[in-house]
């Protein structure tokens, strides 16, 4: 059982573990054993699809590599990857919730593990699911990844607008774009819980706190911003990049973030790739520039694989439940 205290901070890390299966009938532990069997067993064979997948589009690429380049790429990748869960961390705290770091970041990774899944509703289920087993109530977790969601995608069309040149987006569409989402985020703070104190059927919205909301809103755009380092490091890496291309690539590396944060297919795949190698293409020729695209993906998808086992034995360690204030 979780004691609820007064007024934790995001640093109060100390609650009593719930127990692995709540109570309820044997029936329902079972079927909620089977279900996470069979997500995981799901995700593991659409991992190694995807990798299979990779491994044969990347067999006839040839580039030539600058090695030197790999090493900030890869610090660059492991810090973004880190920062996105800790964001999530600090929004949940906006709630008056507290997860301990190690709990939050496995939580989140093998919830992110699951957005290959079709329909991406899964990685929902399963965020909500294992938020839930360290305290936090369902309807909180839920809210919590629709704001994530929606922060992401604006620091992306920020970051995206402001780079990308106009021959490929009109500075007008870039302006409108760029501003109104550096706008939105802001004002998040104080927008979202004032329209959810008016909100009868979002009760949740109006219970945050802007202070944690604000930093929140700051730690996703400082994994934004990384996640950029990290594509004009791989970008110089393996193309001929001169130093007047790199609004360009982080142009680029945005437009596909946004078009597949908003596609149909799980994680973006394929819609990402192609977004990137159309806007790279007249820079760098389609072929190369496609190919980039896809070594990206196959990047961040070993680095993925070795965050959700790192954040898996992390989060075991010391496994302890959220606080809420009373």
């Amino acid at each position: 059982m979780v004691v609820p205290t007064p007024e934790p901070g995001p640093g109060a890390d100390d609650a009593e573990p719930l127990p692995a299966d709540a109570p309820g009938p044997p029936w329902r532990r079972w079927l909620a054993r089977v279900v996470r069997w069979s997500v995981g067993i799901a995700t593991v064979v659409v991992l190694v699809q995807i990798a299979r997948d990779q491994a044969d589009e990347l067999g006839s690429v040839s580039f030539d590599v600058s090695p030197g380049w790999l090493v900030p790429a890869a610090v660059l990748t492991v810090a973004a990857d880190l920062t996105l869960p800790l964001g999530w961390r600090h929004l949940v705290a906006a709630y008056g919730w507290s997860i301990r770091r190690g709990r939050a970041v496995r939580a989140w990774a093998l919830s992110q593990a699951t957005r290959y899944l079709p329909t991406g509703l899964v990685a929902v289920a399963s965020r909500v699911s294992l938020a839930a087993t360290e305290g936090v109530p369902r309807s909180v977790a839920a809210a919590s990844i629709a704001i994530e969601t929606a922060v992401l995608l604006g620091w992306s069309v920020v970051i995206g607008a402001a780079a990308i040149p106009s021959s490929v987006v009109p500075l007008p569409l870039r302006a409108l774009g760029g501003i109104g989402a550096l706008l939105a985020l802001a004002t998040l703070p104080w927008t979202v819980p004032w329209a959810g104190a008016r909100l009868p059927r979002l009760p949740d919205l109006g219970a945050l706190r802007p202070k944690e909301l604000a930093e929140s809103v700051g730690v996703f755009g400082l994994s934004v911003a990384l996640r950029a380092g990290r594509f004009v490091a791989l970008a110089a890496a393996m193309l001929p990049l001169a130093a007047g291309d790199v609004p360009l690539v982080i142009g680029a590396a945005y437009a596909g973030v946004v078009a597949g944060m908003v596609g149909v297919t799980p994680a973006g795949i394929g819609v990402r790739e192609g977004v990137i190698a159309a806007v790279l293409a007249d820079r760098f020729g389609l072929g190369e520039a496609a190919a980039f695209a896809v070594v990206v993906r196959a990047w961040d998808f070993a680095f993925e694989l070795a965050f959700l086992g790192a954040a898996t034995w992390w989060g075991r360690r010391r496994p302890v439940a959220a606080e809420s204030p009373q």
